[in-house]
């Protein structure tokens, strides 16, 4: 019986890791991620008085992000939200929606159904962070 359970846990390990989107994380400078919340500019405050209280600047930091894995075909290795930042004695994680683009500019849908062969851009909106501690 123990056998039994071993592979219906590994089944269910597999089918967890194929339903998962295919992202990795990778680095990226604060700047780079200022740029993409450019269209949150409450966010952008937080960041630059953090920076401020902690006599940093954006190049000083860096960032963590969602990795686009190489099956993208136009967008591999390029980052993404979810992103993380330690500035100063804080962290900041940054969710975002997602919305994926053809070379035409039509939209293909959020990262679950996107056609990777197919996406040429994205573009992330409705951003929400938190700070910790």
């Amino acid at each position: 019986m123990r056998w039994a359970t071993r592979i219906v846990w590994g089944l269910a390990g597999l089918v967890t890791l194929a339903a998962a989107p295919a992202l990795a994380g990778g680095s990226l400078g604060l700047d780079e991620v200022l740029k993409a919340v450019a269209t949150a500019p409450k966010l952008v405050a937080e960041i630059q008085a953090e920076l401020g209280k902690n006599n940093l600047k954006p190049g000083d930091v860096v960032c963590g992000g969602a990795r686009h894995g190489n099956h993208w075909k136009y967008l591999g290795g390029g980052r993404a939200a979810p992103y993380e930042c330690e500035i100063g004695k804080r962290t900041l994680e940054i969710e975002a929606d997602r919305t994926y683009f053809d070379a035409r500019g039509k939209s293909l849908g959020d990262v679950e159904k996107a056609d990777p062969q197919l996406a040429r851009t994205f573009r992330e909106d409705n951003f929400r962070w938190t700070w910790t501690p």
